[in-house]
């Protein structure tokens, strides 16, 4: 019979961030994923561990903890992986100039990646790459931060079927009146020079900063379920898209 290796207290208590860290990466993804989705993740909305196996021996690479957990609770959900930019399906992952490709732009104007060195790594650097450029750049946040914001944004702009938006300019004192309910609300992402986005009850509350961090253009409210949708709209007047 096969021999097991049995750990020492000592490997255990040392071993206990690692493990803690990877169940607290695994819980923030199926949060994210089920509070988006409205609903429970079911397996069938994933990949099995088997399938993760085979595509790291494949690419020769260990996934980061929280692009495993992506694939293994959502990797088949159509809705979280096409509904704006375009997820790669695990078995289309690749590797090209040293980098493991994962997100296509919705328009097919640029692609993320990690490089191959780091493996295994949540803290992973992201790269975009525009097309026909062949240089990649670095992007400001690392893999789980761009991994959160991309969730958010593919909602906000593809997954949820209610969306609404104040104009600034026409709708300044709504616009007003909602972002300072919103300092009450759960700010997810909070990238000053690119993206601000709110959650509440159902509703991906988002918009691009301009200079100064106020809203440049337009104030949008993303709802994943029409009572929510219908609380913006009675509420603070959101008109719908």
């Amino acid at each position: 019979m096969p021999q097991t290796t049995k750990l020492s207290s000592v490997e255990t208590f040392l071993r206990l961030p690692f493990i803690l860290y990877f169940a607290a990466m695994e819980n923030k993804i199926r949060l994210i994923l089920e509070r988006l989705l409205d609903r429970e993740l079911e397996p069938e909305d994933g990949v099995s561990e088997a399938v993760i196996a085979e595509t790291e021996q494949r690419l020769g690479m260990a996934l980061p903890p929280i692009l495993r957990a992506f694939y293994q609770y959502a990797g088949q959900e159509e809705t979280v992986m096409d509904s704006f930019q375009h997820f790669a399906p695990i078995e289309k992952l690749e590797v090209e100039d040293g980098k493991l490709v994962f997100l296509d732009e919705h328009q097919h104007v640029c692609v993320w990646s990690i490089a191959v060195t780091d493996a295994g790594n949540d803290n992973a650097v992201v790269y975009q790459c525009p097309y026909p450029d062949e240089e990649w750049y670095a992007e400001d946040y690392n893999l789980s931060a761009f991994l959160e914001m991309s969730l958010y944004y593919q909602f906000a702009q593809g997954g949820c079927e209610w969306v609404g938006v104040l104009d600034r300019g026409m709708d300044d004192e709504q616009i007003a009146v909602v972002l300072a309910a919103a300092q009450q609300w759960e700010k997810v992402i909070d990238h000053p020079g690119n993206l601000i986005i709110y959650w509440h009850e159902g509703t991906v509350l988002w918009y691009f900063p301009d200079a100064e961090g106020k809203v440049s253009e337009n104030l949008f409210a993303s709802c994943v379920s029409e009572e929510a949708w219908e609380e913006m709209e009675e509420t603070y007047g959101f008109n719908e898209l």
